[in-house]
């Protein structure tokens, strides 16, 4: 650690506590004022609880933003500890201590008691977990190297004994059975006391904002008063006992109440000395740890590093080169510098980077340049997309799921799915819950298996699923139906699904269960040569029919489950029917393009329109409903004899392997398209040869290529029938993991990372 001297004695005791590896990066001047503000960055070591530990709890982000959970913690535990200490929710009763003494109160605990206590600890953990953060250890170790924290403690321990003593001597003369709920009390008291006393501890050891650290003196200093002058004023407290006596250690012997007084009594003189230092002294020393500030210094030189054509500004340009060094993808430089360019002139200035950047840099401190600018452009993209990496989508995924009671969400997708009388027909009515049931448990063994992460089993048990399911009279166009039904059953569950929910669902569960699923159905790589034909002809004499954009509309609001508010889409009924006519165009050609072997130009042009649907709140269920409302319309105007049950299975087919995969999908385009080119001129099976082809794209060659050639094997679980097509999943789940990254940073990071012992992808 390099520190910047001071000469002068203040300025060396202050660098003097400064850890190894924290950057000093402000320091005031003194001013002949009494104290500094000395503003640092934080080194993650450095402090008690991290905020990467914080982050991913459920509400753990939250309190590391904002400042006035911790606050309202404080106060409500407090509070509630003074109405506990007054005898509040409490069996208030006569006990006869002697008998020629008077009669005492007791207080008897009570379930509303309980829940008081346990209300209260809650909260003091709360504030706890908020303040540990906060926390540098090197100011806590200076802290405890004084007399006042361990006089807390004592005082504190010396204030729970004298009660407790005193509780004990008044409910030794009842009659009541109260053992369980007696002792209970005694440890839920002994808890708050030293909650409380590591919460003043942890305060004075804390880097917190001034104002935070104001009120959490104040408000303890004005509890201890409370407490204090009620047990010397009030004569009505219950739990004392004025006859009997007590000695702790050297201190006088005493009556218990007393000896409490005393107790916090000392405790409000030791935090008075706070609070003139926090209150009163406005330039006292004290560390701060202010996002807005600290991290000044490193975004200034990343700025710096940006802007080469111009030191004043950062331009398209300039930033599209440097994070393409970075191994940025295209897709999330363009949102990073979207977000960046807050007056849209091409220009990104120093004031708007600072400004874009510091919520970032405040959650990963120890970022570096490159890491820091990727994170900044994934999000960027990811507010703008919805989408996200793939682990954050299961996080989505699974957190959604947890929420759900298995045999609600089966009833709802039963009761959904047999709206359509095809699907009502396989289905026995006499046995309802059962299938709902297995409905559910699909739904929860896919999700576990995704949850471990178990890539290949779930694609080669989901396969087989989909074979049996051939003799059960399955076609491929009820999937549609059920993803649907899974989409509004879990929307109804979960009181609404987020653009990102949405999305998050959908790519989960159309690549990982569906594709493999469907390819178990139908052999889909058989069906190919056919199938582009019969969706071409399909569309074709669909523009041709008189009335079959006015039919599809009026299906696109019958379709069990399916999205209703197309209208909101679209500026009036005239602007809706035109698009509806556009995208039966669109399709044609992609169709068209596909049959001629243009696979690759009709993937994007699929993938140009993904993202302006997003941008006007098209979301995949959208596209679910057009599909099956499309084979409505086929059924009506075209007529059974041209849409026969084998166009109708190919048109499902069509529209979820190639239109609604590649749009979910058009996020990780970058790398799927280049192994798809090279899978396009791939012989039957990879041989090493054909894998150094891949890697030579990527500019990986010799020992590096070998060890991911190796790790594909391994995972794939094949020796010399590793085919094109696994090579093509593979890539495009490692992207997926990878957003931001491209595809040579996708397949350097492959190959240098070792292969899971159980075969899964990490």
């Amino acid at each position: 650690m390099e520190v910047k001297r001071k000469r002068d004695s203040h300025g060396l005791k202050m660098a003097s506590v400064v850890p190894a590896g924290t950057e000093v990066t402000r320091q005031g001047a003194d001013g002949g004022k009494r104290g500094r503000i000395m503003v640092v960055k934080p080194v993650a070591k450095a402090y008690i609880l991290s905020g990467h530990m914080m982050s991913s709890m459920a509400f753990g982000d939250f309190l590391l933003r904002k400042k006035w959970p911790m606050a309202v913690a404080i106060i409500l535990a407090l509070v509630l500890h003074v109405l506990d200490f007054f005898g509040t929710c409490y069996e208030i009763i006569e006990v006869q201590v002697q008998n020629d003494q008077p009669v005492v109160l007791a207080a008897v605990p009570t379930q509303l008691s309980a829940a008081l206590s346990v209300v209260c600890v809650a909260a003091f953990s709360v504030a706890l977990l908020g303040m540990l953060t906060r926390v540098h250890s090197q100011l806590l170790w200076m802290t405890l190297r004084t007399f006042d924290p361990w006089a807390i403690i004592a005082c504190a321990m010396r204030g729970w004994a004298s009660r407790s003593f005193s509780r004990h001597s008044v409910h030794i003369g009842m009659e009541r059975d109260l053992f369980a709920s007696y002792y209970v009390a005694h440890v839920l008291d002994l808890v708050v006391i030293l909650q409380f006393s590591f919460l003043i501890i942890l305060a004075e050891a804390a880097d917190v904002p001034k104002q935070l650290k104001r009120v959490c003196v104040a408000v303890c200093f004005i509890y201890c008063s409370l407490i204090t002058l009620g047990a010397l004023f009030c004569p009505v407290i219950p739990d004392w006992d004025p006859q009997s006596e007590v000695q702790f250690l050297f201190f006088a012997s005493m009556t218990p109440k007393s000896q409490f007084i005393s107790a916090y009594g000392t405790m409000a003189v030791l935090l008075t000395k706070a609070v003139v230092s926090t209150i009163f002294q406005k330039h006292a020393f004290m560390y701060l740890r202010c996002h807005y500030q600290y991290c000044m210094d490193q975004l200034d030189a990343s700025f710096a590093q940006l802007a080469v054509s111009d030191p004043m500004a950062i331009t398209y340009s300039d930033f599209r080169l440097a994070l393409q060094e970075m191994g940025v993808s295209e897709s999330h430089i363009f949102a990073g510098f979207n977000v960046l360019d807050v007056e849209q002139d091409g220009r990104v200035s120093l004031h708007s980077f600072r400004k874009s950047l510091m919520d970032v840099f405040a959650e990963f401190p120890d970022a570096s340049h490159s890491a820091l600018l990727s994170r900044f452009c994934q999000d960027a993209f990811n507010q703008a997309s919805g989408y996200s990496s793939l682990d954050s989508m299961f996080g989505t995924v699974l957190s959604g799921w947890r929420r759900i009671k298995l045999e609600e969400f089966g009833e709802s997708m039963y009761n959904m799915l047999t709206q359509d009388p095809a699907l009502a027909k396989l289905f026995r009515r006499d046995k309802v819950r059962t299938q709902a049931l297995l409905f559910a448990a699909f739904v929860q063994v896919a999700l576990s298996w995704l949850e471990e992460k178990d890539f290949r089993r779930i694609e080669r048990d989901m396969t087989s699923l989909g074979l049996r399911h051939r003799a059960y009279g399955i076609q491929p166009s009820y999937i549609c139906l059920f993803q649907i039904a899974l989409l509004q059953t879990l929307s109804t569950k979960l009181s609404g699904l987020s653009l990102h929910a949405e999305i998050a669902w959908s790519v989960v569960w159309s690549h990982f269960v569906v594709a493999p699923f469907l390819s178990g159905l139908v052999d889909v790589e058989s069906a190919r040569p056919g199938l582009y034909c019969t969706v071409k002809t399909l569309l074709q004499e669909s523009s041709k029919a008189e009335g079959f954009i006015e039919a599809l509309e009026t299906n696109l609001n019958q379709v069990p489950g399916g999205q209703s508010n197309w209208l909101e889409l679209f500026r009036d009924a005239g602007h809706m029917t035109s698009h509806l006519a556009m995208l039966q165009g669109f399709i044609l050609r992609i169709a068209e393009d596909l049959d001629a072997g243009n696979s690759l130009k009709a993937r994007q042009m699929i993938r140009s329109v993904a993202q302006i649907h997003w941008d006007r709140g098209v979301v995949p269920r959208h596209m679910l409903t057009f599909q099956h409302a499309m084979s409505q319309t086929f059924h009506e105007v075209l007529g059974p004899h041209v849409f026969t049950h084998a166009a109708e299975s190919r048109w499902a087919v069509f529209m979820q392997t190639e239109v609604l995969e590649v749009i979910l999908l058009a996020p990780f385009a970058e790398t799927q398209d280049r192994v798809e080119e090279w899978a396009s001129m791939c012989p039957q099976y990879v041989d090493k040869k054909s894998w150094n082809a891949l890697m030579r794209q990527a500019y990986i060659e010799g020992a590096v290529a070998d060890l991911g050639f190796q790790r594909l094997r391994m995972e794939s679980g094949k020796d010399t029938d590793v085919t094109p097509g696994d090579v093509v999943k593979t890539f495009c789940d490692e992207s997926m993991q990878h957003p931001s990254w491209t595809f040579e940073k996708v397949a350097e990071n492959y190959c240098k990372t070792p292969p899971d012992s159980l075969y899964f992808l990490e």
